[in-house]
């Protein structure tokens, strides 16, 4: 029996899943990650003292989630319904697409970006079309007509760059008037000075801000995150995520999380001492050519070195050290790497090898 024949979308057989940073399990020895966008301060010890009380919870299922739902709420001054809690934003951008794109349709992403957004459009048949944005090209999204969905990630991964909350509020206008939704990935609004655009979703329902807790709060390996929407949004959103769908020890980490205000003080003051350091340290090599960004992270172009990014990436892995190799994003070819900001003993020994291999 042919199981192909039995696969009812086409999209998925051609289907390629896209490949993304943080890949040291990989690895047999030690190795720093520099190729994963997570603070490196935490989780807090307040996060951790809830993971370790909410041990006690998993022999049931997993609770609504209301005290979570609500301090989302309060936190972003919007109503409890406008919050959708989801297995990761990745999860969030699955139940999007499944939502609100079929066959035919049309979705604008600006690229380069984040993989997820064309994987999952086209795995539910939609026609992508581009926009190339910097350093790649300086288009504009100038037209929405027969568009379906706008994708726009902010700071945009990979390349730290950003839209004001006046654009982003101005590019929903169009998309209302266009009649196409609006998603706005702030996965790493937390690491920049960008006002978030969830203010916006009671005055545009076609807007829909996601919301990652795995960067900032350090928890990736607990997936969640969670989007802010208009309620008739959110109830669509809910419909096609499967029940129980955040496990009870992430929603007791989030929770702790949003308390602990402290933590969240104390991470931006110390990245931001250590983004402007590892900026100008990284500018100072004349092979680099690094790209300002409002994220934790800077895209870096090595074409002056000689070396593809995948060499580079495994000669710094043969020191110790795990660099994002950006040739996986559409258009960046095997010219440039990416490089996470992490404490300062880390990024000073990454500096030191980086001289090193450059020099040698």
């Amino acid at each position: 029996m042919s199981i192909e024949k039995l696969v009812i979308n086409e999209n998925i057989k051609k289907a390629v899943r896209p490949v993304h940073g943080g890949d040291v399990w990989r690895y047999s020895r030690t190795i720093i990650d520099f190729s994963a966008n997570v603070n490196p301060l935490g989780p807090s010890k307040k996060v951790l003292e809830a993971i370790a009380e909410a041990a006690s919870e998993v022999t049931s299922y997993p609770s609504s989630g209301k005290e979570l739902y609500h301090a989302l709420a309060e936190r972003h001054g919007v109503r409890p319904e406008c919050v959708v809690l989801g297995n990761g934003s990745s999860e969030l951008i699955k139940a999007f697409c499944e939502v609100f794109l079929s066959r035919g349709d049309t979705a604008i992403i600006p690229q380069p970006t984040f993989s997820e957004y064309e994987y999952f459009s086209a795995l539910y048949g939609a026609r992508i079309r581009e926009v190339l944005i910097p350093p790649v090209g300086n288009a504009d999204i100038n037209s929405l007509r027969d568009v379906k969905a706008v994708f726009l990630c902010n700071p945009n991964n990979p390349t730290g760059g950003s839209t004001p909350l006046k654009g982003i509020e101005s590019l929903a206008e169009e998309a209302e008037r266009a009649g196409c939704v609006l998603l706005v990935d702030e996965a790493y609004v937390e690491f920049s000075e960008l006002k978030s655009a969830s203010q916006l979703v009671e005055t545009f329902k076609n807007l829909v801000i996601l919301r990652s807790m795995t960067k900032f709060y350090s928890i990736p390996g607990l997936r969640f995150g969670y989007a802010i929407t208009s309620q008739e949004v959110a109830r669509y959103l809910k419909k096609v995520l499967p029940p129980w769908n955040v496990n009870t020890i992430a929603m007791r980490a989030a929770l702790a999380a949003l308390e602990d205000e402290e933590f969240i003080r104390r991470s931006r003051w110390y990245l931001a001492g250590e983004k402007e350091h590892l900026f100008a340290e990284l500018s100072r090599m004349p092979a680099l050519r690094v790209y300002p960004s409002e994220a934790n992270f800077f895209l870096i172009n090595i074409r002056k070195t000689g070396m593809s990014s995948k060499e580079m990436k495994a000669r710094l892995a043969e020191k110790g050290f795990l660099i994002r190799d950006c040739s996986s994003f559409r258009h960046l070819g095997e010219e440039h790497i990416r490089i996470c900001v992490r404490r300062r003993e880390d990024n000073q020994r990454l500096l030191s090898a980086m001289e090193e291999l450059l020099n040698g």
